[in-house]
């Protein structure tokens, strides 16, 4: 009886729970293109965005990466066409997706609960996954850049020097508060939602190849660090709990493998330490101090989201369970 249970949580739902993939447009808006750029130490000292507001960065590139925080950007237009990367925001879902650099997107619908975005040539994508379902392109799959969901206060803490939007005084940008309320059309095409989580349940979704794992991350501790294999690769994911993050890398570097874990004693900057090497890590996934300090781990496609979104898209997801799977924790 037991197996037949854990069976039931772990596996797949049967296909024929998953909606229609009936596309319904909503409220249009226009996308942000090409916003002016700075660096973080400036746009801190205009004393805008509060230490706790959310914020994408993308981790690598010139300047260590960049960020730009959700309410004065990307809230009222859910598209940014930029040459830092194609931005793409659905807060029904509970993500911001980050693809490499292109122009020409902009809010479209909904699918299945997901937001549909359109390119200028008729291309429709899911939001969420990149992938194009219809138009002439329908096939194709804009290409992730690393990133993960943090706050002002921590990504200025890890790097000043990164890049940032430009803020102005605020009147070329107004403040947007991010939604509260489910937009209703994108509620009315979610169809079933997989039973294996409650709809709204936050997770880190992961991908190699096709091989998708849901970490959930509610009521994790203060800092955790979940480890699967996940298209043949040894995966961690790392949890950050006081800004309510996380994001996926291999656990290993130079051929080396890694143990990543919890530091129970350092700070937020470098919160996890491999016991193999001694070196800390931070968040975005760079050696802080030890024996490879200064080297970066390989980013692995995560994102983000709401349950719901992720089951939707993945319908062969499994789901991470450390306890029932005997785990590393």
């Amino acid at each position: 009886m037991l197996a037949t249970l854990l069976l039931a949580v772990l596996l797949p739902q049967s296909p024929t729970t998953q909606p229609a993939a009936e596309v319904r447009t909503g409220t249009s808006c226009a996308p942000l293109n090409e916003p002016p750029c700075s660096y973080m130490a400036v746009q801190q000292s205009k004393g805008m965005v509060a230490p706790d507001e959310r914020v994408l960065a993308w981790i690598r590139g010139k300047h260590n990466g960049g960020s730009f925080p959700l309410r004065h950007f990307i809230a009222g237009p859910r598209v940014i066409n930029d040459t830092y990367g194609l931005f793409f925001y659905d807060p029904e879902g509970g993500y911001v997706a980050a693809y490499e650099k292109a122009y020409g997107y902009e809010l479209h619908g909904w699918r299945r609960g997901v937001m549909v975005v359109r390119h200028t040539d008729g291309t429709l994508f899911s939001a969420l996954t990149g992938e194009a379902f219809a138009g002439p392109r329908k096939g194709e799959r804009l290409v992730r850049v690393p990133n993960f969901a943090t706050t002002w206060g921590h990504w200025m803490l890890l790097h000043p020097e990164s890049t940032a939007y430009d803020l102005f005084d605020g009147a070329k940008y107004p403040v947007i508060e991010l939604p509260t309320v489910p937009n209703p059309t994108s509620v009315q095409t979610r169809g079933a939602v997989d039973a294996r989580l409650p709809a709204t349940t936050e997770v880190l979704g992961v991908k190699v190849g096709q091989d998708c794992v849901a970490f959930p991350l509610d009521g994790l501790p203060a800092r955790a660090v979940l480890k699967d294999k996940v298209g043949g690769w040894t995966v961690a994911v790392l949890w950050l709990g006081v800004t309510r993050s996380a994001i996926a890398f291999r656990a290993v570097t130079n051929g080396a493998s890694l143990e990543l874990a919890v530091d129970p004693i350092a700070s937020d900057v470098d919160p996890f330490k491999d016991l193999n090497t001694g070196t800390r890590w931070s968040m975005a996934g760079r050696g802080i101090d030890g024996l490879l300090r200064g080297h970066e781990l390989d980013w692995v496609d995560c994102i983000q989201c709401k349950w719901f979104a992720w089951a939707a898209e993945h319908p062969q997801t499994r789901v991470y369970a450390p306890a029932a799977l005997g785990a590393a924790k």
